[in-house]
């Protein structure tokens, strides 16, 4: 007697639905020292120390997200923020995004060349004369050009897939948790960020 072959229905893949990104796998974390310091932290050491870690998270982040998807643009991460903030609050003082942003003055100076020169930003005084490397010290206002806006439009949305797979990295509550935590330390500590 001959075995009746059965049906088995195949169900289409649905690769465009599954776009999220994989979890990483979980790794169990070494013991926290976090949750019995004293006031004095004494039992830290210079890696355990909370701005070491945010510093090194922060730095991870720019070498192996931000940095990989700007090269794509010829952008550095400084271009990239600067470009991002003068947009965001244009017409702005270059003091004012420079007093108001992570960036150095010197580094920040330098970067605004760079975009003024490749026709990205404009730097005026407020008299309107164009900026000189030798300003008379009378406020920069700093405008995007047309060509600046082309290249913004065209990369924020590559900035915010990146961001969204990081934050993705982390189930809903710890990201609500995560936007506490750090609104609650901004609070405690000051932020320069006085422009949002």
């Amino acid at each position: 007697m001959a075995k009746a072959k059965r049906k088995v229905a195949v169900r289409p893949r649905r690769a465009a639905a599954r776009a999220r990104p994989p979890r990483p796998p979980r790794v169990s974390a070494p013991p926290n020292p976090w949750t019995k310091v004293g006031l004095d932290g004494r039992s830290l050491h210079i890696g355990q120390f909370l701005t070491f870690q945010i510093i090194r998270l922060a730095n991870a982040a720019k070498a192996n997200v931000t940095r990989r998807y700007l090269a794509e643009f010829g952008l550095s991460v400084p271009e990239w923020r600067l470009l991002a903030m003068t947009i965001r609050f244009e017409p702005v003082r270059f003091s004012e995004l420079v007093a108001n942003s992570s960036i150095d003055k010197g580094q920040a100076s330098r970067t605004l060349q760079g975009l003024t020169q490749r026709g990205l930003i404009l730097a005026q005084t407020l008299g309107g004369s164009t900026r000189r490397t030798r300003d008379s010290g009378a406020p920069v206002i700093l405008t995007v050009t047309p060509k600046g806006r082309r290249l913004y439009a065209t990369l924020l949305p590559v900035a915010q897939r990146n961001q969204a797979r990081l934050l993705h990295l982390l189930t809903r509550d710890e990201r609500k948790m995560l936007y506490v935590i750090l609104n609650k330390l901004f609070a405690a500590i000051g932020t320069l960020d006085v422009l949002t």
